[in-house]
């Protein structure tokens, strides 16, 4: 029962049936076109649709947990402030640190790029 026997002779084989199986082999049914739309029209329906939500902010938030959260923000504010506060008027107990010499205050930092922008 098991083994495959080919009736290609023109002998029905023992049930009589492959006739039939071979004008089953040579046409092929395909679907239409309309068919394949309606089916693609419904499987685009049935997809999940993403939730619109409002992000406001969300610039800020991702900037400030870049960061190292609120905590390292501060930090860098209370820093920031303290340097302008030293910048704009510094204690004289500075001077043995830092002498305020005017040649060392009088750096240009972007003085060789003068000559570069006269080229043309």
């Amino acid at each position: 029962m098991t083994d495959r026997r080919d009736f290609d002779d023109g002998d029905p084989g023992p049930d009589g049936l492959e006739a039939f199986f071979a004008a089953a082999r040579g046409d092929a049914a395909q679907p239409d076109g309309a068919l394949l739309s309606r089916i693609e029209a419904d499987a685009l329906a049935a997809l999940p649709r993403p939730a619109r939500t409002k992000r406001r902010g969300a610039g800020w938030r991702a900037l400030v947990q870049g960061l190292g959260g609120w905590p390292a923000v501060a930090g860098l504010a209370a820093a920031t402030c303290a340097g302008l506060w030293l910048g704009v008027s510094p204690p004289a107990a500075l001077d043995v640190v830092w002498p305020s010499d005017p040649a060392l205050t009088s750096v240009d930092p972007l003085g060789g790029y003068d000559l570069a922008m006269l080229g043309g």
